[in-house]
């Protein structure tokens, strides 16, 4: 036989259980807009059935429900969505990262403008074209010059920018670090929780959800590896490192940028190294410019600045023939075209005279700023030459005036010589572009054709991973985010189990009042 009370109880475990249910609603609806909420749901059974006691049941059910009861509080999560989420937000890291660098590069090589490293070569192609046409002017000459220092200060500015974001990296690489470490601890710190409050067999769902916030998090910045057996050992790995085993944390390193293979911090090595690659392009056109070997022919005749070699047969002033490959002594006259191999810009303008007397050669028109081999960073018009306008060489020949050498002023081979340098083949490292011999313009066109390339390969990745970062998490919503509209339901169903187990244990109050209080009283 049943007790009397089986009733009350069957209530009461309904009002407790119920009211649990209604409570975890609530705690979903206030945490709706929490970052890295999951919902949670109290899982329910029957609670055990009461036995009949006897040795027959033919008058008496064997079994008697007593209720429900709660058996625990879960987070509604799928971790494969989790590792989903994840292994695309790593990608999207690195993608974001670079696709910015990219800009920022673009930006400082700010083509195609006027003010560009294309437009102020221009210009200074133009003032040669000036200086050709009359080698006399003072202007054509002060405008060679001041062309010539603005091309060169865009060179320095260009590379003293590329410097600058390489710094800039340097330093979000140590504070991307510094982030990653912060929630390393934090992991390692929420693994002692999570141990501790699920040890009395509870679920740690609250410290589940902040440990899988910073796993996102992380996940951005590194790539991570994770995992958790059944008996709750958790290990993490960043970047190939361990840094959590349990509640134990090994900090990173500003050496786990290079160890990286997604995230932000691959990201951000693979930004230095893009901008080392295009200051090496930068650097080899500089190069190839002002002492790259070009061959240069000058038609009208040449007075031999020094000791020269050409590359074709050639008749001097005086009808001797000197053969292709043979010396040619310094102050021949040559009345034949001749053809040189010249070391770049500098190697052709030393060839030539300027205005002052004696006529002098030999005087280059880019130095560095260091003495050390010209670049990018360090070129500059030759202080000689930018102070002193007689020493801009346009003339080819000089003659003999009252026993001086005297430039032939008019003349313009030199200058027209510098000017065709813009249309001559030079060649080119096989590691800098694609294009291994063209011209100046062919060989800026390249490198701004491969950066734009480049840099629009990285929008797009960039773009089509934050699509798949988007749809991972909304298909991880689907599944563990707060619904309002299902909570109201909810909160609706449990409002109403809450009152009919309310009436239920009333109604049973009274049935025992009438048998304990109204029994047995006859009359009444």
């Amino acid at each position: 036989m049943t007790s009397s009370f089986l009733g009350i109880e069957t209530s009461k475990r309904a009002l407790l259980t119920t009211s649990l249910a209604l409570q975890t609603v609530g705690q979903n609806v206030a945490n709706a807009s929490t970052e890295g909420y999951t919902r949670q749901k109290v899982n329910v059974s029957a609670s055990r059935p009461q036995e009949a006691v006897g040795l027959y049941t033919s008058t008496t059910a064997s079994q008697i429900g007593t209720g429900v009861q709660a058996d625990s509080i879960t987070r509604i999560r799928e971790s494969y969505l989790d590792t989903q989420y994840r292994r695309e937000n790593q990608n999207l890291g690195y993608w974001s990262v670079r696709n910015s660098n990219l800009e920022s590069i673009q930006s400082i090589m700010n083509e195609p403008t006027e003010n560009g490293i294309r437009g102020v070569m221009d210009e200074f192609w133009d003032s040669l074209e000036v200086l050709n046409s009359d080698p006399t002017l003072l202007s054509a000459r002060v405008n060679v010059i001041s062309t010539a220092t603005n091309m060169v200060d865009t060179f320095n500015q260009a590379d003293a920018s590329l410097t600058k974001l390489s710094s800039d990296l340097d330093g979000n690489i140590t504070s991307k670090v510094s982030e990653a470490n912060t929630l390393i601890t934090s992991i390692a710190q929420l693994n002692d929780y999570i141990r501790k409050a699920e040890g009395l067999g509870g679920n740690a769902n609250d410290y589940r959800d902040q440990r899988d916030l910073a796993l996102d998090k992380l996940s951005q910045i590194a790539n991570i590896e994770y995992a958790e057996t059944p008996e709750g050992d958790f290990t993490l790995s960043v970047a190939g490192v361990e840094v959590v085993n349990n509640r134990d944390a090994t900090l990173l390193t500003e050496d786990a940028a290079n160890t990286a293979t997604a995230g932000e911090l691959a990201g951000y090595v693979q930004a230095k190294a893009d901008i080392e690659h295009i200051r090496t392009q930068l650097n080899a056109l500089v190069t190839s410019f002002v002492s790259g070997d070009v061959d240069v022919t000058l038609e009208n005749g040449y007075v031999a600045a020094q000791d020269m070699v050409a590359k074709n047969d050639v008749t001097l002033a005086n009808g001797s023939t000197i053969t292709a490959g043979t010396t040619i002594p310094a102050g021949s006259e040559i009345t034949s075209s001749v053809t040189f191999t010249v070391q770049g810009f500098n190697g052709l303008h030393s060839l030539g005279y300027g205005t002052g007397t004696p006529a002098t050669a030999g005087v280059p028109f880019f130095t560095s700023t260091d003495g050390g081999a010209i670049t990018m960073a360090n070129i500059q018009v030759n202080p000689t030459v930018a102070s002193d306008t007689s020493k801009v060489a346009a003339s080819a020949k000089y003659e003999n005036v009252s026993g001086t050498n005297t430039t032939i002023k008019g003349n313009s081979d030199i200058a027209f010589a510098l000017s065709s340098l813009r249309d001559k083949t030079f060649s080119y490292s096989e590691s800098a572009t694609n294009l291994t011999s063209g011209t100046i313009d062919d060989y800026f066109r390249a490198v701004t054709s491969e950066l734009g390339i480049t840099a629009s390969e990285a929008t797009r990745n960039m773009d089509n991973q934050q699509n798949l970062v988007d749809a991972a998490d909304s298909r991880r919503q689907e599944v563990s985010g707060v619904s309002l509209d299902e909570e109201m339901t909810d909160i609706i169903k449990f409002q109403h189990t809450y009152n009919a187990a309310a009436r239920m244990m009333t109604t049973v109050d009274e049935m025992l009042d009438r048998v304990i209080n109204s029994m047995g009283r006859v009359g009444l």
